[in-house]
């Protein structure tokens, strides 16, 4: 019969997990950690706990089935589908449209804390069910994880019923092949998609930016100052206008969660990196003529412009004015000159 912890064994193990692993476990979580860490104790054959952090100090395999066996939770394909309606329905097609107009086809997601890849390749479904066809497209999507056996399983590709139970068949058919042994593997069109990677959230990580991060039900697991701290390094790798998913049931305990944009969407949260402030060009013209054809070539080369009412100089001056980005006024001044286009001033500002 299993024994159960006696309370100096938890406490020594919950402060080897926090001093090793950064993770967190409090009181409530006795339970959990025994009926999980139990049978690897009795598998190893240890005396007590001192003989189980004595393995854990000098065999790195086993360590790592530790974390393993510590962090793998159940999940399944979409799980929480109201983020992945807010996908489809409000976060992409935006961003696709933006990046079409900016000719950037392009785009970069990360999942962490990934588990066995559901996520990633949930996210990877949304965005082909929104675009067939993804050639012109640079989409990267990168799923990390602290266990190796997950990340084992992600990479293979090869699940169950019950963690493809939320799928239609229509889905399942399109994106899974049976395997004649009650899973289903992955299509080469999509797995090629995701990338995996094992990064312990609390280590350094590598220097790059994402216009979107799933972290949900990973920091669960770490004390407030942990959240905040982690919290702040998702803001500073998300793109400007990025967003950022956490699970259903938390919230941000961060110093500088102002900066974030809380948004209500299909019944749930979701937070927004706002854009830093952007230098803006004014351009007066001194007919409606030569503003017309300003007009007609912003369109024509799909150049973003917005128009402003100013204050009219004299009866024939236009009543508006072309409102650009600081970033594009090089080769707009550039076609304008080459259009013999009048202005009768040009002032920046910031917004």
């Amino acid at each position: 019969m299993t024994r159960s912890f006696t309370p100096n064994e938890y406490a020594q193990l919950r402060d080897f997990l926090a001093r090793e692993f950064g993770l967190f476990f409090d009181s409530t979580k006795v339970t959990f950690l025994e009926n999980r860490v139990m049978p690897f104790f009795e598998k190893l054959h240890c005396a007590d706990m001192n003989g189980l952090i004595s393995v854990m100090q000098c065999d790195q395999a086993r360590r790592i089935e530790l974390l393993d066996v510590i962090t793998t939770n159940e999940t399944w394909f979409f799980r929480h589908p109201r983020h992945f309606d807010i996908l489809r329905d409000e976060v992409f097609p935006p961003l696709f449209r933006a990046r079409e107009r900016d000719q950037r086809r392009e785009l970069s997601i990360w999942s962490a804390g990934c588990s066995i890849g559901a996520e990633a390749y949930s996210i990877a479904i949304t965005i082909r069910e929104l675009i067939r066809d993804l050639s012109p497209w640079n989409i990267k999507i990168i799923g990390s994880d602290i266990s190796s056996s997950a990340l084992e399983k992600a990479r293979k590709g090869r699940y169950t019923a019950a963690e493809l139970k939320l799928l239609s068949n229509m889905l399942l058919t399109h994106y899974f092949v049976p395997t004649g042994t009650g899973e289903f593997e992955i299509k080469p069109e999509l797995a090629g998609m995701v990338r995996f990677e094992h990064l312990n959230l609390l280590d350094p990580w590598p220097d790059r930016r994402f216009d979107i991060i799933f972290c949900r039900n990973t920091m669960i697991y770490f004390k407030e100052n942990t959240k905040a701290a982690l919290t702040e390094r998702f803001y500073r790798m998300l793109e400007p206008d990025g967003v950022f998913f956490t699970s259903a049931t938390e919230t941000l305990h961060w110093k500088g969660d102002n900066e974030f944009e809380k948004l209500f969407l299909h019944g749930e949260y979701i937070y927004h990196k706002r854009p830093a402030s952007k230098t803006y060009v004014l351009y007066r013209f001194l007919t409606p003529s030569d503003l017309l054809r300003a007009l007609n070539l912003m369109v024509k080369f799909n150049y973003e412009y917005q128009l402003m009412n100013v204050p009219q100089p004299s009866p024939s001056a236009p009543r508006k004015a072309l409102f650009i980005p600081k970033n594009i006024q090089t080769i707009v001044d550039k076609m304008f000159d080459e259009a013999n286009l009048r202005r009768a001033s040009c002032e920046e500002f910031r917004k």
